[in-house]
């Protein structure tokens, strides 16, 4: 499922793909999507980016706006049209490019472009936590106030843009904290823990996985598992030889190792 890696990895990909190009035509395939792109055909495609789990696409004076939820991705049609494509753009020069997702739970807004900070507002979204350097303190000031563990607060977008499921396990993993720890019991060393882990996930990710198409571990399609625990309990912990075990926050699953994360 995309997170903020995994959306930094298609923004990459969208804006090799489209940037400077005109869009040539565009394909609503599925109806329910809800945007129409009639307005913008023959329009130049500006470098695409990144905001939180969202990539925006500039095309004219709009922005497409999609969000990917659980199975959504952006892919290049270089070998023909692909199965579950809600959304085709026909761009200059280029094979067309597609929204697809299985599940159809993604979304997208077409907006004009002096409006894209007002929607980001209205979600809210808090700051960005990569790439630029965010020490402890920074994380501690973020997250103050906040009462539940950890992983929750680490999820939350109101307070800090893209981090999910996946990267608060993992963050909490480096970091060697129980993703249970209460937000208030955390001290300075955590604080600069969780700072060190996060780029360090993100980066890693984008090391494991860039390439033209994400491969989700939960599609079914073989993909190698990048993660240090998540999706891998009954397994060894790398770094301490524990066992990885699975429990469940908030109805969202969570792995930890039991040896080496310590609760506080």
């Amino acid at each position: 499922m995309p997170e903020l890696p995994e959306v930094e990895i298609m923004t990459r990909n969208v804006r090799r793909w489209c940037d400077g190009r005109r869009l040539l035509g565009a394909e609503l395939l599925d109806p329910a999507l809800g945007v129409d792109l009639s307005g913008a055909i023959g329009q130049a495609m500006g470098p695409a980016r990144r905001r939180g789990k969202y990539l925006c696409q500039p095309i004219g004076a709009q922005v497409l706006v999609l969000h990917f939820r659980m199975t959504g991705k952006a892919v290049v049609e270089s070998s023909g049209p692909r199965k579950h494509a809600r959304l085709r753009l026909r761009v200059e020069g280029s094979p067309p490019v597609a929204f697809v997702d299985t599940r159809r739970l993604g979304t997208a807004a077409l907006l004009p472009a002096g409006e894209l900070d007002a929607f980001f507002a209205a979600i809210p979204m808090g700051p960005e936590p990569w790439p630029e350097p965010r020490d402890g303190a920074w994380w501690q000031q973020r997250l103050v106030g906040l009462r539940g563990h950890i992983k929750g607060a680490l999820m939350n977008q109101a307070r800090v843009a893209g981090l999910g499921n996946i990267a608060a396990s993992e963050t909490c993993y480096r970091a060697r904290l129980d993703p249970r720890s209460r937000v208030p019991a955390l001290g300075a060393a955590d604080w600069d823990a969780i700072a060190a882990a996060v780029p360090a996930f993100i980066e890693h990710v984008l090391n494991e996985e860039s390439g033209p198409e994400i491969a989700y571990i939960n599609e079914g399609r073989g993909a190698a598992n990048p993660f240090d625990v998540y999706a891998r309990a009954g397994e060894r912990c790398g770094r301490c030889g524990g066992a990885v075990v699975r429990i469940v926050q908030a109805g969202r699953a969570t792995f930890l190792c039991g040896g080496c994360q310590p609760r506080r």
